[in-house]
């Protein structure tokens, strides 16, 4: 028998909300596993004695936290998912009948108050001691890199700027040589002649020109990003798009040590952190430097390479392939980094069988020179176990953590594109977007029971690595 629905309003329902949350929905395994309520005392500061009641703290960060975790993209449309969204509802505490807090709230609040406080420092840095505190990170082995996030701000918005003799003479020492690169490599066209140098956005002055392989020049911020071997982020810092990756690595490095108490003994990331002063930093801080070195002269198939010349430590000098003695050229470092050596153009002439192999310049005019590093103690320390099994597997360990963990924030939780403007706004958006994605890391791991894991047992599984080669297996902890 056909019947339809038949609609009758009632005055009172019989509704308990906790009823229609179920029990393996997200966000309640995160209310079992997240003690939030650390939160009241981190902004306690922030509010006035007196005045009108103000909205929980802890509800305006949880509906923060709501908005990256499902990557909505405004907070005028967090309001309105909440108010229909009966579990939003329930992990706010709010009941059916309760008002949402109005959107402009959550954004006076943040601006107001929230904004260059540091509590979204604090947050993140609680929910890493949190997930640590359940044994899920070790500390031991930090892997990073860095990713660009496209600034809420167009090409069209840049003006051109007068740069003070001050800034000029500051800017000299902070020009990167990854930006040189890039704009040496630019088209001529009106847009690829703006740089860094000359212009800056109207919109979004913090934000900087990068430019990458294949696509048209942008304005863009950095997020440097660590991970843990166990996948958690323990780190996030965002810069403009054209600082070098390096820069930060070992305040960032120490950072998480003194704020986690992590033991660190491996640091991995990619060659653009491979600088004599990261080399002799980790040395120095007894951390095992898993990076291979920037190349900046890639030289030629069949020519001589820096391994081929030998250097005599006692003597400060080198021996060339030829059975010379090159010696140092320069009192001072050449560029701040490197010493230079040369065995003079008496030596090195057409007469030498290996000249062919050992420099492009024409006999006579220039002689052979090679560079020492400052540092190149510390490099040769660190570059010691390249040849080892692990060194590879650690590159490549590396390469689908973090690459894994930037696909996971831009897929999912909306790392691709800055929401706001300004390097604050933007660090406020990549600590937001890390601390959701260590949360579900974190109920994906621990799942319904939220039981601890041994420490123990998850900082051998993190350290140690199984190598297969076609003839040996390897267990090893490095």
């Amino acid at each position: 028998m056909l019947k339809e629905k038949e609609t009758e309003d009632q005055f009172i329902y019989n509704f308990r909300l906790d009823d229609y949350v179920p029990e393996d929905h997200l966000l309640r395994l995160i209310d079992n596993h997240i003690d939030f309520s650390f939160i009241i005392g981190k902004v306690k500061h922030l509010y006035s004695h007196t005045g009108r009641p103000s909205v929980d703290p802890v509800v305006l960060i949880k509906m923060l936290l709501i908005g990256y975790l499902y990557d909505i993209k405004s907070e005028r449309q967090i309001e309105k998912e909440i108010q229909v969204n009966l579990a939003y509802r329930w992990f706010i505490k709010y009941n059916i009948d309760e008002r949402i807090p109005d959107h402009s709230t959550i954004s006076q609040t943040r601006r107001r108050k929230f904004s260059e406080s540091g509590i979204f420092q604090e947050i993140f840095d609680e929910v890493v001691k949190q997930v640590r505190s359940k044994g899920l990170i070790a500390g031991n082995t930090i892997f990073t890199d860095s990713t660009h996030i496209k600034a809420n701000a167009s090409m069209e918005s840049l003006r051109k700027i007068v740069i003070t003799p001050e800034e000029y003479l500051n800017k000299l020492d902070e020009e990167s040589e990854v930006e040189k690169d890039e704009e040496g490599n630019s088209s001529p066209d009106d847009d690829d002649k703006k740089s860094n140098k000359t212009h800056r956005s109207k919109s979004d002055p913090d934000s900087r020109i990068m430019a990458r392989p294949g696509k048209p020049k942008g304005l863009h911020y950095l997020e440097h990003r660590s991970v843990d071997s166990s996948g958690f982020i323990t780190d996030s810092y965002v810069t403009p798009g054209n600082e070098q990756d390096c820069k930060h690595y070992i305040d960032r490095l120490l950072r998480q040590r003194f704020a986690f108490n992590f033991k660190i003994k491996n640091a991995v990331a990619d060659k653009g952190y491979g600088k004599g002063e990261v080399y002799a930093g980790l040395t120095d801080l007894g951390i095992n430097a898993y990076i291979p070195k920037q190349q900046w002269n890639q030289m030629r198939e069949g020519m001589f390479t820096y391994d081929d010349f030998e250097y005599i430590k006692n003597g400060d000098y080198f021996i060339c392939p030829a059975g010379n003695k090159m010696i140092c050229t320069s009192k001072e470092p050449n560029d701040n980094r490197s010493f230079v050596y040369s065995c003079g153009s008496r030596l090195c002439n057409s007469s030498c069988e290996y000249r062919s192999k050992c420099t492009t310049s024409e006999a006579g005019k220039r002689a052979k020179t090679l560079k020492r590093n400052i540092h190149q103690d510390a490099i040769d320390y660190q570059f010691r176990k390249r040849n080892e099994p692990y060194w590879k597997t650690m590159l490549k360990k590396r390469r689908y953590l973090i690459e894994g963990s930037f696909a996971d924030g831009k897929n999912n939780h909306g790392l691709s594109r800055a929401r706001y403007r300004g390097i604050e706004k933007v660090q406020e958006q990549t600590l937001l977007i890390a601390t959701v994605q260590n949360i579900k890391k974190m109920i994906k791991m621990l799942g319904k029971t939220g039981e601890n894991i041994s420490s123990g047992i998850i900082s051998a599984l993190n350290d140690i690595m199984i190598i297969i080669t076609n003839e040996t297996l390897f267990v090893i902890n490095p």
